[in-house]
């Protein structure tokens, strides 16, 4: 009998001893609330940040379409160059048909020559339309992504502001509920925004190598023009 209210006696101050702890844990852990408690999915920034960001995106998108513009006009520059050596070429062969005509061999030897550097510069010409009409492809590419960027941080910018109101104005209820489903939802266009952004970053990356290529055919051009090739 002893035995069994010493064991009884033992086992009701483990149980009290472990009550008091977790009691004491709950009381040092801080409160949480309903929209605390769920895990923020996009993590959150100062607006300060978000606002600098966006106005870099807005500006990105004029100084786009700005570069855009200039490569279309000096695209249409090569281009006339083209049309202009086109012509050149045509009246060179004229000549050369009518040095054979009359024997005059020296004059075909030195009209030959001047219908291949012709066509040389015609194929220079032809490279730098090539990386004037890649240049415009990659400045539309770059406005595009700036404006899916620009997009993306103007939700985020709002989901700051809606989270830090909800912060310092706590709202129970039906109004706080409601309040978190708003916040949820932007949140929830904050990540799509943010995904179409990263699914265009590839076309970017690869119209950067198209540009980088076109400049290396035209600096083989270059060379070849000037070793007469």
């Amino acid at each position: 009998m002893a035995r069994t209210s010493i064991l009884l006696i033992l086992l009701v101050r483990a149980g009290s001893g472990a009550l008091m702890g977790q009691t004491k844990a709950q009381a040092q852990s801080p409160p949480q609330s309903g929209f605390d408690s769920f895990i923020l999915l996009v993590a959150p920034r100062d607006t300060i940040t978000i606002k600098r960001q966006l106005r870099a995106a807005t500006d990105e998108v004029a100084q786009a379409e700005s570069r855009r513009q200039q490569a279309e006009t000096m695209r249409l520059g090569a281009r006339g160059r083209i049309e202009s050596k086109k012509v050149e070429m045509v009246r060179i062969k004229e000549k050369i048909s009518l040095a054979k005509k009359e024997n005059r061999e020296a004059d075909r030897v030195g009209l030959e020559a001047e219908r291949k550097a012709a066509e040389r510069e015609k194929g220079l010409f032809e490279r730098r339309e090539e990386l004037r009409q890649a240049e415009i492809e990659i400045e539309t590419a770059r406005g595009e992504l700036a404006g899916l960027t620009q997009k993306a941080l103007q939700l985020e910018l709002q989901l700051a502001v809606r989270r830090a109101g909800r912060l310092r104005k706590p709202i129970g209820g039906a109004g706080g509920a409601s309040l978190d489903q708003v916040i949820g939802e932007l949140e929830k266009q904050t990540l799509e925004a943010q995904r179409a952004q990263a699914e265009y970053d590839p076309i970017v990356a690869n119209q950067e190598i198209k540009v980088i290529d076109r400049r290396l055919e035209l600096l083989q051009a270059q060379q070849e023009l000037l070793g007469g090739k």
